[in-house]
């Protein structure tokens, strides 16, 4: 059994903006491969607080200890093979946790 069969990935997005026309201009999206990861689906209804209110999140995703911390509001995405096109979820992060074995992060 893989300690971590999911992969973990971003979305950014450039901002809207206009051409030197003044032309409308689509935001462009890409996705950035973050760290390897374990997906553990929310099927009870825990909570967490997040700044002073509990939330219910839908998914908690154990890292390994070598991933860098994630921004709460990132906009990620777990995928079940590594180029990212077998999307198990998506979801905004609500909170992110750097343990000493491991780092959690939930969205």
């Amino acid at each position: 059994m893989k300690q971590y069969p999911h992969f973990l990935f971003m979305v950014s997005a450039t901002e809207t903006g206009r051409d030197s026309k003044g032309n409308y201009v689509e935001p462009t999206k890409s996705t950035i491969f973050l760290s390897e990861c374990r997906e553990e689906t929310n099927g009870r209804g825990r909570q967490i607080v997040r700044g002073g209110q509990f939330v219910i999140f839908s998914s908690l995703i154990q890292l390994p200890i070598s991933c860098a911390p994630i921004k709460e509001g990132t906009k990620v995405f777990i995928s079940n093979d590594s180029t990212g096109t077998d999307i198990r979820i998506e979801g905004t992060v609500l909170k992110f946790d750097k343990g000493q074995l491991h780092n959690r992060l939930w969205i």
